[in-house]
């Protein structure tokens, strides 16, 4: 391992951001001969190593784009303690055009350097594959991954700088710049548009998930597998409004892999601490088709007083739920405990309790992030309830109702007989969906803010204050907000970049 990290220090300490910078000179100044790979286990090291995302807190990218959407809300700054970061996450949670830049909120290397570096481990591993010696199998299976792991990357990266791809002309939206060699070269590269981007992942899932079916070599769920590719192929299809496609590759993960975890199966804590079990957990495998763990990014959101909280919309979304309820589990949908951290403070004359936000990983030291069964479950619901609202088939609207309530099934309380979903007319049936849809992935990877920009970009408000008597400022989320902008340092090295509007 430390042989194959050595290879990439040598790579990327020349040239932070690899693929905007020229690199004169670079070939001539280092000889990787002594650390050259053979062997194609010494690839696998690496893309272990470097095009997964880890554990480190700064690296759990998806953790950190709900400040941006109506999934939160301010709760104004309660601890002196916070205030540097009370202060820096206003940028981002008012939307401002300087969240990234020296003059604003600062430059985060998570959202653009990142991936890309991520992206760069992926490459060196495709080019190299084939000079390596050692199993075949193996090799290809290798590649499939690093084809899957760099077309999540890309999904990442065009849906926060590029708009929507059902928004105007994806053929002329510009997308993000897209690298697909680790050569290093003298070479600024311009923005690709959205349907070159698509395109690309597009074409990388589906060599991937031929690659990893063919050469499937049962791992656990933490390394991408031929499951995973077909997931992330349903989510992008869904994306595309391509209806058929997105219900097709959820099916075909859903016929090898049905499991949803009852909840109901789930330690219920008190309410100051929640479940260290969840959806996401090692312990509780059920629904987990390929999960990454990593650190909450908002992490003082568990402090006694925090900034910024799960908005009051999404919380009434889940139903009644308090302190009494939780203690005597007679809440009825259980996401509305299990999904949230409760913290507390004191209040006279008692203490009260409150939901703050934490990611569906449930634990106070880590969340558990990636691919589960239940949003397979959501987009096929989804692929037939948008082909109901065109033809008109009763069967769609049907299928759709037997996915969302066996979904619903094993997050409602067995103490309570389970009510069925049965909703008929085709709009009220999709407002549901959305619904429920907010509800089951609420905290789990970019999910919300991806489908906030898919059904249209609508109008959301965001009010910061310091404390509930100052003064208080409301921005709104119009269109052109809905895609983030570069940092000016990006843009400062690179020309060909252009800044979104």
């Amino acid at each position: 391992m430390k042989r194959m990290k050595s290879i990439l220090l040598i790579i990327v300490s020349s040239f932070m951001f690899w693929m905007l910078v020229g690199c004169d000179g670079f070939l001539d100044e280092y000889s990787i001969s002594e650390v050259r790979p053979t062997e194609v286990t010494d690839l696998e090291q690496l893309l272990l190593g470097d095009a997964y995302l880890d554990a480190d807190q700064k690296e759990v990218q998806y953790n950190i784009m709900d400040i941006f959407t109506d999934d939160i809300k301010c709760n104004g700054l309660g601890n002196e303690g916070f205030r540097d970061y009370f202060e820096h996450m206003r940028w981002r949670f008012l939307w401002e055009p300087n969240m990234f830049n020296a003059a604003g909120g600062g430059y985060d290397a998570a959202f653009w350097e990142l991936p890309y570096n991520k992206i760069l481990g992926c490459n060196i591993v495709l080019d190299c594959l084939d000079d390596m010696t050692g199993e075949e199998s193996l090799r290809e299976n290798l590649r499939g991954e690093a084809f899957v792991l760099r077309s999540l990357y890309y999904l990442m990266m065009v849906n926060m700088y590029g708009m929507p791809y059902n928004e105007g002309d994806p053929a002329r939206n510009p997308g993000v710049p897209l690298k697909l060699t680790m050569d290093v070269r003298d070479e600024r590269f311009p923005r690709n548009t959205v349907a070159e981007v698509y395109g690309r992942i597009e074409k990388d899932l589906l060599t991937g998930n031929r690659l990893l079916t063919e050469n499937d070599y049962k791992r656990n769920f933490l390394r991408i597998g031929h499951l995973a590719a077909k997931a992330l192929l349903s989510r992008v299809y869904l994306y595309m409004e391509d209806w058929d496609r997105a219900i097709a590759y959820a099916d075909s993960v859903l016929q090898v892999k049905p499991n949803l975890l009852d909840l109901n199966t789930v330690s219920w804590s008190t309410p100051r601490s929640p479940s260290s079990l969840s959806v996401y957990s090692i312990d509780t495998p059920d629904e987990v088709i390929w999960m990454r763990e990593g650190y909450r990014k908002l992490d003082d959101m568990q402090a006694s007083d925090p900034c910024y909280l799960a908005s009051d919309d999404l919380l009434d979304l889940y139903g009644p739920c308090n302190h009494n309820m939780v203690q005597n589990k007679t809440i009825k949908d259980i996401r509305g405990c299990l999904y949230f951290a409760w913290n507390f403070k004191m209040a006279f004359p008692s203490l009260t309790y409150y939901r703050s936000y934490l990611s569906i990983g449930g634990s106070d030291n880590g969340v558990y992030q990636g691919i589960r069964t239940a949003e397979m479950y959501l987009n096929r619901a989804e692929g037939y309830i948008r082909k109901y609202m065109v033809e008109g088939n009763m069967s769609y609207c049907r299928k759709a109702l037997d996915d969302l309530n066996e979904l619903r099934r094993h997050r409602f309380n067995k103490t309570y007989e389970y009510e069925e979903v049965n909703i008929t007319d085709p709009e009220l049936l999709f407002k549901f969906y959305q619904e429920e849809r907010r509800r089951e992935l609420a905290g789990d990877w970019i999910h919300r803010w991806c489908d906030l920009r898919r059904y249209g970009m609508p109008e959301i408000s965001h009010v910061y204050f310091e404390t509930s008597s100052g003064n208080k400022t409301e921005m709104t989320l119009s269109k052109n907000r809905y895609v983030l902008p570069m940092p000016e340092e990006i843009i400062r090295l690179n020309p060909l970049l252009e800044q979104n509007k």
